[in-house]
């Protein structure tokens, strides 16, 4: 039987593990860092941390490449455009003007995979939880995300990131003026 680190270590450039301390239970926890080449965001290190005690696990993806500061913008106009998939990269930040939405990464942000229609979905859960706990989410704007989601409609998406590794591309590949790539002035600055 093929040893699990063996398996992995066919698609990574490194794996390295070691122990610490579990911030839960205090228990020994095995910590895993593999480098892997990732398609359209290079380099990443992926972190996975797991204690078979208590079950806490962490997983982190972290970009170890930088490009120039871009802001892509996507022009979504039907259902179909929903399917459009997402690359954002732990820095970005995402608007959707129309919906007076805009989303900045945290700390601790990770490099986030979805589609439109996920990231939909996330705006609509966002929404429900500032009206639980009367921090505002009107229904109005829940409205027009569940009308979005089961019509599609016109609204423009934008990703802005520094880092340069974000991207949109539409179902099937086909751009036809969908997507539009602004390079920002200046390099992000180490």
């Amino acid at each position: 039987m093929v040893d699990e680190l063996e398996r992995v270590t066919v698609y990574a450039e490194g794996v390295y593990e070691f122990w610490a301390e579990c911030p839960f239970c205090e228990s020994s926890m095995k910590i895993r860092e593999v480098v892997y080449a990732l398609p359209k965001v290079g380099r990443t290190l992926m972190v996975t941390r797991k204690c078979s005690k208590c079950g806490y696990r962490h997983v982190e993806v972290i970009p170890l490449e930088k490009k120039r500061h871009i802001r892509v913008y996507y022009r979504a106009e039907g259902l179909r455009d929903l399917y459009a998939r997402i690359v954002r990269s732990n820095v970005a930040s995402i608007e959707i003007p129309e919906l007076g939405v805009s989303i900045s990464p945290g700390a601790i942000a990770p490099l986030m995979i979805t589609n439109v229609e996920g990231l939909l979905y996330m705006v609509l859960e966002a929404i429900k939880s500032l009206q639980v706990l009367g921090e505002g989410g009107s229904g109005e704007a829940l409205d027009t995300v569940k009308r979005l989601l089961e019509r599609g409609g016109r609204f423009t998406l934008i990703l802005d990131d520094p880092m340069g590794l974000s991207s949109i591309e539409p179902p099937g590949g086909v751009s036809s003026g969908k997507v539009i790539v602004e390079v920002v002035e200046g390099i992000l600055e180490e």
